[in-house]
């Protein structure tokens, strides 16, 4: 080999070395800036279903770690009149999916001229969620409400679309401190007044023990007829 092709190849190869070690170098970089500007949520959500009717619940503050980034955080939305959600986890992320969900559910009430069950609402998030695990939606939801045909029903919808019919549930980083309530005081036909002191109870002692829940509780009712009871019970 004359000296040149040998220079040559020599340099072809530290090139090539110095362009994958740039290469990994970033993307170690990327996965670090990620890493360490990731912002951590916190949130306190809880559903159950009573006699005739389902309730919602949620505390009102949003995180990023250790700050507080909001005092009046929406995680109480409606879908339709007789279908309600609550969301935890990137706030971004189930913002868009609310709007989405809405739009969907929507349509399908004016093709068809009648409420949309809540369980084919959930199978519509269920799809949108499934079809993005490769790069997933950061969220944790509780899909509720009540139909002619279902009766209350509650569906614990999870980031990868899994859907878990309950009979009460709780999402979020303080979801311990709230099952700990449901499991102790829960029981079938409750009255809706009954279902709404739970739920109080439930976000209460996960706003007491959870650094990232706070600032008062949002709560719906609803009910087979008439629309959503809403009402906002400050904490202390």
């Amino acid at each position: 080999m004359r000296k040149e092709e040998f220079l040559k190849s020599i340099d072809s190869k530290i090139l090539k070395d110095s362009v994958i070690q740039e290469a990994f170098s970033k993307e170690h970089l990327n996965e670090e800036i990620i890493k360490n500007h990731t912002f951590s949520t916190g949130t306190t959500t809880v559903g159950l279903t009573c006699k005739d009717a389902v309730i919602l619940g949620t505390d009102k503050r949003a995180t990023m770690a250790y700050f507080v980034a909001s005092k009046t955080a929406e995680k109480l939305h409606k879908i339709q009149d007789h279908a309600w959600i609550t969301i935890a986890g990137g706030v971004a992320d189930a913002q868009y999916l609310v709007e989405v969900l809405r739009a969907e559910t929507s349509i399908y009430q004016l093709e068809k001229d009648k409420p949309i069950p809540i369980k084919a609402a959930g199978r519509m998030l269920s799809n949108i969620l499934y079809r993005n695990k490769s790069f997933p939606f950061q969220v944790g939801l509780i899909l509720g409400g009540v139909t002619e045909e279902e009766g209350p029903t509650i569906l614990d919808i999870g980031a990868y679309g899994s859907i878990l019919p309950e009979k009460y549930v709780a999402v979020g980083s303080g979801q311990n401190f709230s099952y700990g309530v449901l499991e102790a005081k829960y029981k079938d036909d409750l009255t809706p007044e009954q279902g709404k002191e739970i739920v109080k109870k439930a976000v209460t002692s996960s706003i007491i023990r959870d650094m990232a829940s706070g600032n008062g509780i949002d709560i719906a009712i609803l009910k087979k007829e008439g629309p959503a009871e809403r009402e906002f019970i400050p904490i202390k």
